[in-house]
């Protein structure tokens, strides 16, 4: 019988990042642990999985003691054989928890599920680009500022295939991305250059623009992966964020885009990140109850 796979991860933001040495990968992960009341907690006492229509497994990503991986490599191909498993399965996936970083394994646990050849489409919901290029860097790399040119295949090619299991980059003229509303010239440039169909903020809030690029991405692909970050709110909806992301939008013309992209039928993974930065004294509750109602937007969907 279908289920909801709901995953779950227990650990905090740790700002890991790479090198690139010599064409050589050089990552730097810890493990941190939660310490106040989660996002999760308010997602299982609102019983918001329950809006899918469906049995819910909800499976958590852990880091076990005496592992010997270090924690971006074992919790990241973690997401990616979850992932994997769940869609193998039949089943939508939701993942409720986590951080940007972990969308390449998102996108690669659906592509080892359906095989190298499927095509992926991927909807990027973001504030920031999230595409820097760390051979380019001469400094160490935040690896939430590059899931977007992982995936797409233009940095950390031995991470994507080995880790994430993303073996073959989604074509950039398959990925709608809105608003990123942070990308710096060079940026800008790799997106276009991987043809990466980008909705600026104003497009991003036109309602007929976003359905007819999701429309158009929907008939052109075989699934498609939804991916938000909180920080595409303004920022009152989410004063536990990080850090303060200003130009954000209306929860409600989030809410309209989210459902846009669920109409689609095509969506086989939903992942809501950056809601749980552990902040909760900074104004937890609120903010997590708006991540709930994004994520309750995307589970109507799939009823």
């Amino acid at each position: 019988m279908k289920k909801l796979t709901v995953i779950e991860c227990n650990y905090c933001y740790a700002a890991w990042d790479v090198r690139v040495e010599d064409g050589k990968e050089i990552f730097r992960s810890s493990i941190r642990k939660y310490q106040n009341p989660r996002a999760v907690d308010l997602y299982h006492e609102s019983s918001v999985y329950q809006l899918a229509g469906l049995p819910v497994e909800i499976v958590d990503v852990n880091y076990p003691s005496g592992c010997a991986d270090p924690p971006y490599k074992a919790l990241t191909r973690q997401f990616s054989d979850l992932v994997c498993s769940g869609v193998e399965n039949g089943n939508p996936v939701l993942v409720a928890g986590g951080y940007c970083n972990y969308a390449p394994a998102v996108a690669g646990g659906i592509q080892r599920a359906l095989g190298r050849d499927a095509s992926i489409g991927l909807v990027w919901i973001d504030a920031h680009s999230d595409n820097c290029i760390a051979e380019d860097s001469d400094t160490p790399t935040r690896l939430v500022g590059v899931p977007l040119s992982v995936m797409t295949g233009s940095t950390l090619e031995n991470y994507r295939k080995t880790v994430c299991g993303l073996e073959n980059p989604l074509k950039g003229e398959n990925i709608v991305a809105g608003d990123i509303r942070f990308a710096t010239e060079t940026n800008a440039a790799h997106l276009e250059r991987e043809h990466v169909v980008r909705l600026d903020a104003t497009a991003f809030q036109d309602e007929g623009i976003w359905k007819k690029e999701i429309d158009s991405l929907a008939r052109r692909v075989d699934v498609i992966y939804l991916s938000v970050d909180a920080d595409i709110l303004k920022a009152d909806y989410i004063p536990a964020y990080e850090k303060k992301v200003p130009y954000g939008h209306d929860i409600d013309t989030v809410l309209r885009n989210i459902r846009i992209v669920m109409e689609t039928k095509k969506v086989c993974a939903y992942s809501l990140f950056c809601v749980d930065f552990d902040h909760y004294e900074r104004g937890g509750p609120e903010t997590y109850l708006n991540g709930m109602q994004l994520i309750a937007a995307g589970l109507r969907g799939w009823r």
